[in-house]
């Protein structure tokens, strides 16, 4: 791989799912979520309408079947390409400013090498495949045991819609959903690999994060992604907030649960470099601090005629200089990448499909406040 594809992981390229769209004429990402969109959502309209109105009527009514099979399926094809872009622009910034030392670049190519060959390996998505396999039995189990829909039952047993949207649309968006994952893995690793690399970093970047403040924004190209899911989760809440009271304050819990959940899941690929920053932060302000004492100590000698707290021993030094501009650089580098300047991108697609959900069962009057606090989170 050569050119500009050196410092790229083309995460979402290559692959059994990938190869098999391309073949298929779908390689396209909006053409193939239009495809995906008419076998997931217009399909089971149709084998609807041939019964009548009224399951229609029942479909469309339903949060999940929104959620799951038009919503889900479509943004998390059309998600692909901001989440490639994304973490190919950090990849970029990586290795050109350069931000790996020069005795650990081979190792940081031969990380790059693996993800490469992570992303196109076929057992990953064979294992994704088997897990939506398993979701939709779980699923089957619950249709046949009496919970399903009332659009997916027909005479004690399920539809030919039910059994659509288990077979089709069911085991696609869970399959599309762990594959993503999958790929969030891959980033992961990769990313920890780099953690045990030597980085050029430096306490005083102007950035606060000794230089890998760019991290910090992949998640913004993971929008459609947790917009994708969580619409899924917002339309679970929504079934059961139609069956059973919830109050502001346990919606508010859940609220406050969920972001932290899509939080953490952003965070955690982020820990191994991190460490890193911290340990520089450390280093930074025990050094500087040294170097100060020593530079003050000799600036109240230089002015008094001696220190007021005399040292018998003080070290003699050639040269002093002032270094509270480090130090108090330092003391300001932060090794929270994801923080209160770059969240809004991750938090605000988790939060908007449950305040869609909270608005339709609660008044403004309590879905008020529970913005408010939210927002202040």
């Amino acid at each position: 791989m050569a050119g500009a594809d050196v410092d790229r992981l083309r995460i979402m390229h290559g692959g059994p799912f990938y190869d098999l769209m391309d073949r298929l004429g779908v390689g396209k990402r909006r053409w193939r979520a239009f495809v995906l969109a008419l076998l997931c959502w217009t399909v089971p309209v149709l084998l609807l309408a041939t019964r009548g109105g009224y399951g229609v009527v029942l479909f469309l009514r339903d949060w999940g079947a929104w959620a799951k099979f038009l919503i889900a399926p479509v943004l998390l094809t059309l998600a692909e390409k901001p989440i490639g872009f994304a973490l190919d622009e950090c990849l970029s910034f990586l290795f050109r400013v350069p931000l790996v030392a020069s005795q650990s670049m081979p190792h940081a190519r031969e990380a790059l090498r693996e993800a490469r060959g992570r992303t196109t390996a076929r057992a990953p998505e064979i294992v994704c495949a088997a897990l939506a396999v398993m979701a939709t039995a779980f699923n089957a189990a619950t249709f046949l045991g009496g919970g399903g829909p009332a659009w997916a039952v027909f005479e004690g047993g399920v539809s030919v819609t039910g059994l659509w949207c288990l077979v089709v649309g069911n085991t696609l968006y869970w399959f599309l959903l762990t594959r993503l994952i999958w790929k969030h893995v891959v980033w992961w690793r990769l990313l920890s690999a780099f953690g045990r690399c030597r980085l050029r970093l430096v306490a005083t970047h102007p950035d606060g994060h000794a230089g890998l403040g760019f991290l910090g924004f992949y998640p913004a190209g993971y929008g459609l992604f947790t917009l994708a899911v969580s619409s899924v989760f917002a339309a679970g809440v929504g079934h059961v907030m139609q069956r059973e009271t919830v109050t502001p304050g346990l919606f508010t819990a859940v609220c406050v649960a969920w972001l932290a959940v899509v939080a953490i899941y952003y965070i955690v690929p982020l820990i191994g470099v991190a460490l890193l920053v911290s340990r520089l932060k450390r280093k930074a302000v025990l050094l500087s601090l040294t170097k100060a004492t020593a530079f003050e100590r000799w600036s109240e000698r230089t002015t008094l005629g001696g220190n007021v707290f005399a040292d018998e021993a003080e070290p003699e030094v050639a040269e002093f200089h002032d270094v509270k501009p480090v130090y108090l650089a330092s003391m300001k580098t932060s090794a929270l990448l994801i923080n209160k300047g770059n969240v809004l991108p991750v938090l605000l697609p988790a939060l908007l499909p449950m305040l869609v959900v909270g608005a339709s069962y609660l008044s403004y009057s309590q879905l008020g406040p529970i913005v408010k606090r939210l927002l202040l989170l």
